[in-house]
């Protein structure tokens, strides 16, 4: 089994954010996340900022109030979280990042937006429940499969989401259908796993069993495979070096095991053994 301790996670963001941020086309929306084309969209910018959409949207759907706490755990630079500040101007919002690189740049952005006074960074482990916020809405873009184990993801997102609340989690997931996996499949995932850093990559079935033991009810899900743009240059530039940086055993180095990631990712979504999903779920009003 693929094992990354927190320290190890924290090494490939701080190694890796900075060309994300050179490279990704997300300019000032300063999103490190998956780029998805949806209705509307036209450049490479509204792409990374689609998820944020969705997100901003359904949070809007479910508050109460015109006031809100959001949590962002995994915040990155805090792309989320500035897009949400501006969409919710009463809310007061937290990020939470392991990268210290990443907590350096979103702070000097939030000051830079004049946005300090109600985007408040934090740096650590937003598995730990030393941080005490109660958030009316928790959101994890990509950060999930970061998580330690399922299970201590769900228990420490319930210590911070009020009752009544609902957590927003967009991420990669193994596909329902893969039971029967071949060897071409098995190295892809363990690619994947290694390569980004994911030891928590599941099927979504795992996840909302794992959620609703804890008193988390799944609202909604939402397939978003289809709004992800494969095969561009890049992409295929990877698909090519990928096999050979895994060859030589480099998948621990950061910029090495992000291209061996990413070019399983770019397969196993190809081929139907990934999905990219947008789950919502409610906390539940009534103790578990």
């Amino acid at each position: 089994m693929t094992t990354h301790s927190s320290h190890t996670i924290a090494q490939y963001y701080d190694r890796n954010t900075r060309r994300f941020l050179m490279v990704g086309g997300s300019g000032s929306s300063y999103s490190i996340h998956r780029q998805l084309w949806g209705p509307g969209v036209r450049t490479t910018r509204d792409a990374s900022e689609y998820i944020n959409h969705l997100i901003a949207e359904r949070i809007g759907e479910v508050r109460v109030g015109s006031e809100l706490t959001i949590l962002d755990m995994g915040c990155g630079v805090g792309g989320t979280l500035f897009h949400l500040a501006l969409a919710f101007p009463h809310g007061e919002l937290h990020g939470i990042t392991i990268s210290a690189t990443q907590h350096d740049i979103a702070n000097r952005i939030s000051t830079q937006k004049g946005l300090e006074g109600r985007c408040h960074v934090h740096l650590g482990d937003f598995q730990s429940e030393r941080l005490k916020i109660e958030a009316d809405s928790i959101v994890a873009v990509e950060s999930f499969v970061h998580a330690e184990s399922l299970e201590r993801f769900f228990v420490t997102t319930v210590a911070h989401l009020k009752a009544g609340g609902h957590l927003m989690l967009a991420d990669d997931f193994l596909t329902e259908d893969t039971e029967r996996r071949n060897a071409t499949q098995l190295r892809q995932i363990a690619d994947f796993k290694a390569g980004w850093r994911v030891p928590s990559l599941c099927s979504v079935d795992e996840c909302v069993r794992v959620a609703a033991a804890v008193g988390l009810e799944l609202v909604s899900n939402a397939d978003l495979t289809p709004l992800i743009r494969l095969g561009r240059p890049r992409d295929r530039a990877i698909a090519i070096l990928a096999p050979l940086f895994r060859a030589l055993g480099l998948a621990s180095v950061p910029f090495f095991g992000n291209m061996i990631g990413g070019g399983a990712l770019q397969a196993g979504l190809a081929d139907g053994l990934f999905s990219y999903r947008f789950l919502v779920f409610r906390k539940s009003t009534t103790t578990v």
